[in-house]
């Protein structure tokens, strides 16, 4: 039975619209702070992350590019490719939103070694047959252990949340979970798939978040 620290943690990183209607105008803003270094010769896959104006978004690399080795995937803000250097790069980034006329939003993300936390797609969530299934991984890029909990929810156009995994695991310092693979079946309709990864360090009273999202996966039949 979940204690009173989970549940409030779980209600936190509900979607706000399945309390209360999302602000017509919320700012649009770039939640990504850094980029994760690169390792040479090593695939390298990051997505990038926004909030508030009208999904979808459209993603672009402006005056600062991305290595030659690397791409930015405009409709989805994933950047991948296989590096062939380590070293250290900044880009900077550039967010439209689907209104008329667009709000755009600019940010520099420098690369940084050790990203205390993040959460990576394993397996993007895909539709079989009445079934979301996917997988997500999460790394602790600190010098402490954490205390962790994430969650996965699919909501509906209509705002109706359906849990598809929930963790709580100890991820000990400067390591990754294993997969956390989720597979549920929906009814009919079109979804987005919500990850949410918080961190706590009881001893130095810190909490790290992190939050991963995926739109446009629809069921379409039984």
């Amino acid at each position: 039975m979940w204690g009173t620290s989970t549940v409030a943690i779980f209600f936190f990183l509900l979607p706000l619209g399945m309390a209360q209607s999302n602000p017509v105008n919320a700012p649009l803003q770039i939640q990504t702070t850094n980029l994760p270094s690169p390792q040479a010769r090593k695939p390298y896959q990051f997505q990038l992350k926004a909030t508030g104006g009208v999904p979808p978004y459209h993603w672009t690399v402006l005056s600062q590019p991305l290595p030659p080795d690397l791409k930015l995937d405009a409709q989805t803000g994933v950047i991948s490719g296989t590096p062939q250097s380590q070293k250290a790069f900044s880009a900077l980034v550039e967010v439209q939103d689907s209104s008329d006329p667009p709000l755009i939003y600019r940010k520099l993300l420098p690369t940084s070694q050790n990203s205390p936390l993040s959460v990576q797609w394993t397996a993007r969530p895909r539709v079989t047959g009445a079934d979301i299934t996917g997988a997500v991984r999460v790394s602790n890029g600190s010098k402490d252990d954490f205390d962790m909990t994430v969650i996965v929810v699919a909501v509906n156009g209509f705002g109706k949340a359906f849990a598809l995994r929930y963790e709580h695991l100890n991820l000990l310092r400067q390591t990754d979970s294993p997969d956390l693979a989720f597979e549920s079946s929906l009814p009919l309709g079109n979804y987005t798939v919500h990850v949410d990864a918080v961190a706590e360090v009881p001893a130095k009273n810190a909490i790290y978040r992190d939050r991963l999202e995926q739109s446009g996966i629809a069921i379409q039949s039984q």
